[in-house]
This record gives structure tokens, C-alpha cells and sequence, in this order.
């Protein structure tokens, strides 16, 4: 199973924020993470890199 670990990247720093992401949904106040077991995350950034391939990874940058 190929889930995602999303990290928030500011100031040159990637610091994770959830692990294990199977679900990842846009609205007005950022993105909504949902992780494989139903925990639920709302962070804020603009994405900036999408792996799916190699990393299984997405990183946003924080808003200034």
C-alpha cells in the first residue's frame, strides 16, 4: 500500500505533519488530510512537490 507523509516546508525547513495520508481534499481554509484510520488533520500552504513515485511524499509551503 502506497500512502503519502505530507511535510510543511518554511524557512528552508520540511518539518512532517502527518504520516500515513491516504486522503488529501482542498477548501477555503487549506487542505484536509485524512490518514488511513480516519484521524484527521487541517493544514495551510501551497503545495509545492507531489511524489508519488519514489517518496510517497507532498510538501507544502507555509503561508507567509
Amino acid at each position: 500500500m502506497c500512502l503519502s507523509t505530507v511535510y510543511i516546508q518554511s524557512q528552508g525547513r520540511q518539518v512532517k505533519v502527518m504520516q500515513d495520508v491516504a486522503q488529501m481534499e482542498s477548501n477555503d481554509e487549506g487542505y484536509l488530510l485524512t490518514g488511513l484510520l480516519g484521524n484527521q488533520k487541517l493544514v495551510k500552504g501551497v503545495i509545492r512537490k507531489i511524489d508519488f513515485v519514489d517518496d510517497h511524499l507532498v510538501i507544502l509551503e507555509a503561508e507567509k
